[in-house]
């Protein structure tokens, strides 16, 4: 409804003027106004939206969309006011007082404020009488039903059509010679290329059959040398040493890591020949089996790299098989209602068999929906679908239209990244977060806006929108990855919203209207490096997202916060710098920060960025010295490191606590009781460094301890990184474990099997990854112990010879995965009797633990997955 959309900005330009009411004390009243008369104009719409709805109305969306404008303009200027006045403030009041310039600015920003305000005068003025209409109209036109918002959960588990295809492939991928062989796949954008290649590339068949396996994602913005620095961080994980190295001494590099063993590689989405031949170079023919993947829309490209045979066409649906791919996405494993199926049937029939088209309409439908929605969807999903020149921003356009309105901003913005690039899950929350796109409920609580933006994300995964990739071992999504289609329509209207603009090859000052946000990747030194500075006073965020670091002067940083002066989002972790430039510490308005260094100390001068909530600092060094006041940013949420960072003891006078949720990674000496009585609302907590220091008790007592402060703690992580041969003394009472613990991974740790039982008096935890001989001995003995609510138990590196469990250990584990337990020689048998068991992975065992595994497999049916796959 309009009056929510404007309820939502004017609640965000609410929360700007509460953030900073110290600062903007000399234009208090011009804001105050503003603000007041947006909220009258709110309470107009309101009146005028139970009659009409904004997706509907010309006149309601016009009046939205020009509030959405309003709000962005007053934001900017009160932003950049009171960064200016910041400044001042820094310099001692006395010396603010007395600047003539300090008066010029308020007088200026005063102006600009009384300016936004007569816009929202004219909007009332140019669209009141329409309103007025609107309001008293007792007989508004007849419009259709609105479809509801929830659409079934999606995954690319739900395909249809392609089992006898997959088949095939697998056959020409394991048969024939053992000549290097490439298979092409043809077929048109959303006919499912890349469905079809995902459920061949992680068929357990083939995944035994290759021992290397790769994805090269291609695309049309075709950049060879990238893909190549890619296949080599799938072998390295870096690609630091490759950095100078010639195009020809790169594929040298490849064909080294390849020519050992037989390797599986998919070459995803090609456009032209000619990148086909520069990259083909790269693989060598072992004459041992291997093979090669290729998809593309073009049947020349397929032709020309596969020229021993014609390219594999996939095919359109069957009418049934569209048919058969709606009932799954609609009603899930339930079976839909003999009303709707003659109605389900014509609107499966003009998807004419594109799956894009089928998995788009489902969005839009729901198992509740009635019969009078089914038939009006059938009447026309969409304009006419043409399989020789498909319109797919229709398509995608009808699925965005039934996205909530606040919805749909959150989707647009996965257009920031780069087309493929698979999207952390925790990462795009909390730049939605950081965006305002996600905003606290009247009278919420600001610690629940992660679980809004979670909910956000599964309801675009729902929706078909975006696609999961991995998860967690508690399910929940972990990385995800938005179709190549839809991220063009993303970009595309984001432009149009000026919510967004991709900068690659683009010139700021070329563009009509600077845009709010950018993101800029593969030619992100060019942009900062060239001669005319970007510059953008209102943009409010720089993103670039590469595959691998690049080594970025530090001058080139200082582009940023010199051009843009009212960040609030700036993710930079793919550029490495060895310092960090004092004008960055001049964005007092940013919210979120990505950065990766040289540093081994995060400097005082950082705590000036009172308003960060996500902080992600990478560095070389082994540890960080955090020398910033972190306990005096109120905001701060998160701070993720790739090394130990060494906290400072939160000053005496400082009292009550602050909402940091995620510490991940800090030292073992940061967990002193000072420290976590000041962060209670820790939820993910890691813990790197000499974990002796955490463990050996003095006088008693030891820092471990004090984890029982930790009400609200749900993961935590051991990493003991000191080497070591000897086991650590002491293993933490089961009354000093937070009791809210559901996720816990310890590594390195080379504890007693035997203390394992205090892990199950825990009757929260729900995942156990044991890592790298985070126990050891050559006995466990389990059958007395109970975890009650154990899903998933992953055991690493170990010296483990004898395993006894009871059928009764485990009531609840789905996962048991092993890897790297060389000395195993049986899995317990009575895991016949655990029924909840879905999955055993064996990984490098042996074949006495293998032979066992299959054993009890046939007893209980659960899927075995072991490898090598001879074992």
């Amino acid at each position: 409804m309009a009056d929510a959309v404007v309820g939502q900005l004017v609640n965000r330009l609410v929360q700007v003027v509460d953030e900073n009411v110290v600062l903007i004390k000399e234009i208090k009243n011009q804001v105050d106004t503003l603000v007041g008369d947006l909220k009258s104009l709110e309470a107009y719409l309101k009146q005028a939206s139970k009659k009409q709805s904004a997706s509907d109305n010309d006149v309601l969306k016009d009046v939205v969309d020009k509030i959405r404008g309003v709000v962005s303009d007053a934001e900017d200027a009160i932003s950049k006011y009171t960064v200016e006045r910041k400044k001042y403030k820094d310099k001692g009041w006395v010396r603010c007082f007395q600047s003539p310039a300090y008066y010029a600015r308020v007088k200026a920003s005063a102006k600009e404020i009384q300016g936004i305000i007569e816009k929202v005068e004219r909007i009332r003025r140019n669209h009141g009488e329409d309103l007025k209409e609107l309001i008293h109209d007792n007989n508004p036109k007849d419009q259709p039903a609105a479809l509801p918002i929830m659409a079934p959960v999606v995954e690319e588990v739900d395909v249809v059509g392609f089992d006898g295809e997959a088949t095939t492939i697998k056959n020409l991928l394991k048969g024939g010679s053992n000549d290097l062989t490439v298979i092409s796949i043809e077929g048109m954008a959303g006919l499912g290329k890349t469905t079809l290649t995902k459920m061949v590339f992680e068929d357990r068949d083939i995944q035994f059959e290759f021992f290397t396996r790769l994805w090269v994602y291609v695309s049309k913005t075709f950049n060879r040398r990238q893909i190549f620095l890619d296949i080599l961080s799938s072998f390295t994980k870096t690609t630091k040493d490759f950095q100078n190295m010639s195009d020809q001494s790169l594929v040298d590099k490849i064909k080294e890591y390849l020519k050992g063993g037989k390797y599986f590689i998919v070459v995803d989405d090609v456009w032209r020949e000619n990148d086909w031949d520069c990259l083909k170079i790269a693989f060598p023919d072992s004459k041992n089996g291997s093979r090669v993947l290729l998809t593309t829309r073009h049947h020349t490209v397929a032709s020309h790299a596969d020229s021993t045979r014609d390219p594999h066409q996939l095919k359109f649906l069957e009418n049934e098989e569209s048919w058969e791919l709606l009932k799954k996405k609609v009603f899930r494993k339930e079976r839909c209602p003999k009303p709707l199926e003659d109605t389900g049937k014509r609107i499966a029939l003009k998807c004419n068999g594109l799956p894009l088209a089928v998995v788009v309409i489902a969005g839009v439908l729901d198992k509740n929906s009635t019969a009078a929605e089914w038939k009006q969807l059938a009447e026309d999903p969409f304009p006419v679908i043409n399989k020789e020149n498909q319109s797919y921003n229709t398509l995608v356009k009808l699925s965005y239209d039934h996205l909530h309105y606040t919805l749909k901003d959150c989707f647009l913005y996965l257009g920031v990244f780069p087309t493929g690039h698979e999207i952390a899950a925790w990462k795009l929350i909390r730049l939605w977060i950081a965006e305002g796109f996600i905003l606290p409920a009247e009278g919420g609580n600001r610690l629940e806006l992660e679980g809004t933006a979670e909910k956000y994300l599964k309801e675009l995964v729902d929706r078909n929108l975006l696609m999961v990739l991995k998860r967690r071992a508690d399910g929940q999504i972990k990385t995800c990855r938005i179709h190549d289609t839809l991220h063009e329509f993303c970009k595309t209207e984001a432009a149009a919203k000026n919510l967004f603009h991709e900068m690659d090859g683009v010139r700021l000052e070329s563009l009509k209207k600077t845009p709010r946000r950018i993101c800029v990747h593969s030619t992100v030194l060019d942009f900062l490096k060239s001669e005319r500075k970007p510059s953008g006073e209102h943009v409010h965020s720089f993103l670039s997202f590469c595959s691998n670091e690049i080594d970025t002067p530090i001058e080139h940083l200082a582009t940023i916060p010199k051009s843009f002066p009212i960040l609030r989002v700036m993710d930079v972790e793919s550029l490495k710098f060895k310092l960090l430039p004092k004008q960055l510490y001049e964005l007092s308005y940013l919210k979120y920060l990505a950065v990766s260094t040289d540093l081994k100390l995060l400097p005082k001068v950082f705590s000036r960025l009172w308003n960060i909530q996500t902080l992600v600092f990478n560095t070389t060094e082994n540890s960080l010295e955090v020398k910033a006041d972190i306990w005096s940013m109120s905001k701060l949420r998160h701070v993720h490191s790739n090394t130990s960072m060494l906290l400072p003891p939160p000053p005496k006078n400082n009292s009550g606590s602050i909402e940091i949720q995620t510490l991940s990674t800090i030292s073992p000496s940061s967990c002193t009781e000072e420290i976590l009585e000041k962060t209670p609302n820790l939820q993910k907590l890691g813990i790197r460094g000499n974990l002796a220091e955490l463990m050996e008790s003095k006088g008693g007592v030891s820092l471990f301890d004090n984890l029982q402060r930790l009400d609200y703690l749900e993961n935590l992580k051991l990493i003991n990184n000191v080497h070591q041969t000897s086991k650590l003394r002491r293993f933490p009472h089961a009354d000093k474990f937070p009791r809210t613990l559901r996720t816990m991974t310890l590594s390195n740790t080379s504890f007693e099997w035997k203390d394992l039982n205090i892990l199950g008096s825990l009757d929260e935890l729900e995942v156990l990854k044991l890592e790298e001989n985070a126990f050891r001995g050559e006995f466990c003995d389990l059958s007395n112990i109970v975890f009650k609510q154990l899903q998933y138990l992953r055991i690493g590196r170990t010296n483990l010879l004898s395993w006894k469990v009871s059928k009764d250990s485990f009531p609840a584990l789905k996962h048991l995965i092993l890897r790297h337990c060389t000395a195993l020689e049986a899995v317990p048998c009575d895991f016949a009797q655990v029924e909840s068991l879905k999955v055993m992975e064996l990984f490098c065992t042996n074949k006495k633990a293998a032979t066992s595994a299959k054993e009890i497999q046939k007893l209980n049916g659960f899927q075995l997955l072991t490898y090598p796959p001879d074992h």
